[in-house]
């Protein structure tokens, strides 16, 4: 017996699941099977896309204010200088984590969904360097290794945030399904959250030597992490905010 999902899951889950019945009414048994597993696996993802998006928005304030209580002290220039705060363990523990569900996210790839496969590995490997090769905590008095090291933490932030910038820009936009007024407003919000995202990179690639005091390149790390959270809390579903409605269902024949 074919096990059918619910038809009225958002998004891409929905979807297969439809498929799914559709084939099982027709007596194709075989197909029915393959879409619902397609959809319980399509379900799974949503849940990672949520936890994805729940650290990522939740990483700055965490860092921050963590940070203050425990020290005291005002913001650091970076994101990754927290590396060499209390909150350290914090933040190499939550890149781990992205890594790990990167890794895990579309593990099968879906039909029509073979990039986000590659280039969610590519994310993972990203994030564990950014996570085992920590910035320098003072370029004026490191060491060749130590500067070697931060070199390699540098390429690997701007590896990963332009591969979240091209998630929120390119891949979730696409659809195989309906495009539904719902679908258009989420698409909307991703290209919004790409397009900051990849402003917010290109200043940091330019102003190079902005007053310290202003924490320029801590701010723009906050909003691509922040944006980059909120494209994956919607890609998910997250409190069905924009999610495309069940539809109702149609009256059995007699």
């Amino acid at each position: 017996m074919v096990e059918v999902a619910d038809p009225g899951q958002p998004s891409e889950a929905g979807r297969l699941a439809q498929k799914s019945t559709e084939q099982f009414r027709a007596g194709q048994i075989d197909k029915a099977q393959e879409y619902a597993g397609d959809s319980a696996l399509a379900a799974a993802y949503t849940l990672l896309q949520q936890i994805v998006g729940v650290m990522a928005f939740l990483l700055p304030p965490v860092l921050f204010f963590g940070n203050w209580a425990l020290t005291g002290n005002e913001l650091e220039s970076s994101i990754s200088a927290y590396y060499h705060t209390p909150m350290g363990g914090v933040f190499v523990g939550v890149l781990w984590a992205l890594a790990v569900f990167f890794s895990s996210y579309n593990y099968k790839a879906l039909p029509g969904f073979k990039w986000d496969n590659r280039l969610s590995w590519v994310a993972a490997g990203a994030a564990v360097c950014v996570a085992i090769f920590p910035t320098t905590s003072d370029a004026s008095v490191s060491s060749r290794s130590e500067q070697n090291i931060g070199i390699v933490h540098m390429i690997s932030a701007g590896v990963l945030f332009v591969l979240l910038a091209v998630f929120a820009l390119v891949l979730f936009p696409r659809s195989a399904g309906e495009m539904t007024p719902r679908k258009r407003l989420r698409n909307m919000l991703y290209r919004t959250c790409g397009g900051i995202m990849a402003v917010a990179i290109l200043l940091m690639v330019v102003w190079r030597d902005p007053p310290e005091s202003w924490h320029i390149f801590l701010a723009l790390e906050t909003i691509c992490v922040v944006a980059f959270g909120i494209s994956w809390l919607i890609k998910g579903g997250f409190l069905g905010i924009l999610a495309d409605k069940k539809p109702t269902p149609s009256p059995a024949a007699p």
